[in-house]
């Protein structure tokens, strides 16, 4: 591998890493929706080797943010989210075998809509901890 691409991998490994937790998430709701896309412009064209190789990349996203879910019966949205994962990850297993773009156009509106909740969320905190980094404000520490 040249230096440059080196270089290249190691900057982008760098920007992954550094992100927070929520940046990762919309990161991961990026890259589902846009293999999603691609697998059914692929499919549009006939070209069911590429159509193939874009939803096993979403189906893989999708396992990890189901995989990332912290396991606890008591929390609700993460016990929901988790069987929305599950229905997603499945159905991208039916479009694959079909070759059908509705199942896939099915899924990534559901990606959509769950990126959109997280961004929402994300410019929540930032607001909320805009306002605490103002100077007249005293940020609140807890311990515990």
């Amino acid at each position: 591998m040249n230096q440059y691409l080196k270089g290249n991998v190691a900057y982008k490994k760098a920007a992954v890493t550094t992100k927070d937790q929520g940046t990762l998430i919309l990161m991961l709701y990026d890259g589902a929706i846009r293999f999603l896309k691609t697998a059914i412009n692929k499919l549009n064209n006939q070209d069911l080797e590429k159509a193939h190789h874009y939803i096993v990349k979403a189906k893989n996203i999708v396992s990890e943010l189901m995989t990332s879910l912290k396991a606890d019966p008591n929390n609700k949205v993460a016990t929901d989210l988790k069987s929305l994962y599950t229905y997603m990850f499945n159905r991208l297993i039916d479009a694959n075998i079909q070759k059908d773009a509705v199942y896939i156009h099915e899924i990534q509106e559901l990606l959509e809509e769950l990126r959109e909740g997280w961004r929402g969320v994300i410019e929540s905190k930032k607001q909320v901890s805009g306002f605490n980094n103002r100077s007249e404000v005293k940020p609140l520490k807890i311990q515990g």
